[in-house]
């Protein structure tokens, strides 16, 4: 791919986390701490041994860049409610990388509470 056309999708890429992501703390497996912004969603993904069905999971873009793997945690603060002021962090852990398209990749994650 041309140089500068890679570097406008880069760009591009790193413009999109900006306007739609979230600022969370990524702790790799070997317990190094950065802050990156992601994209959490709920999407239809196929499931089972043979994608023969589709159900809810949670996904998760990052930035290529930022050398994401599976294994990693994204946490974040939860969010006060007038039932609970005071809730815990939410720990997303990347199971399985689903596409890396050299700009994004995105994960399916598994949520949980942070430790």
């Amino acid at each position: 791919m041309n140089r500068d056309l890679a570097a406008v999708f880069q760009s591009l890429a790193s413009d999109l986390l900006t306007v739609w992501g979230r600022s969370v703390t990524r702790t790799t497996v070997e317990g190094d701490e950065s802050s990156v912004l992601v994209i959490l969603d709920e999407e239809s993904v196929a499931v089972g041994d043979y994608g023969e069905r589709m159900e809810q999971r949670w996904t998760l873009d990052v930035a290529s860049a930022s050398g994401a793997a599976v294994g990693d945690v994204y946490t974040e603060a939860g969010t006060p409610t007038a039932d609970d002021p005071y809730p815990d962090d939410i720990a997303w852990t990347a199971a399985q990388l689903l596409n890396d398209d050299g700009y994004i990749r995105r994960f399916l994650v598994r949520k949980g509470v942070a430790a």
